[in-house]
């Protein structure tokens, strides 16, 4: 009995392995797919300099607030953190936006290199 447990727990693992395997694979597809239609992200350093002050935003603890928001991202973090990140700051974004316009406030908010 114990040969078979041990043998189902090293194929849940080399399971848990290839299923982990591929999907890194496809995070790397995914990321050079999203190079390749927006183009490569400027480092913030590179850019040209703009007329007026800029306000920039690092939010330092995103995958706290993917966890608070879902709580699979915790584990998703661990397989995939460059997505978790990339979704989180898109929506700190968004949610930037629309706070600002509600006030009247014209602005462009842009993420770079998330």
């Amino acid at each position: 009995m114990s040969v078979l447990l041990a043998a189902l727990s090293l194929l849940i693992v080399m399971l848990a392995a290839s299923l982990g395997w591929a999907l890194l694979r496809l995070q790397r597809r995914v990321d050079a797919l999203h190079r390749q239609l927006v183009g490569d992200p400027v480092p913030a350093a590179a850019l040209p300099t703009r007329p007026g002050p800029v306000i920039e935003i690092r939010i330092l603890n995103p995958f706290e607030l993917a966890v608070k928001d879902t709580p699979l991202a915790g584990p998703a973090a661990k397989v995939a953190p460059r997505m978790i990140e990339r979704i989180v700051y898109t929506r700190a974004a968004q949610q930037i936006a629309e706070q600002l316009k509600a006030q009247g406030v014209e602005a462009q908010v842009t993420t770079h290199g998330a």
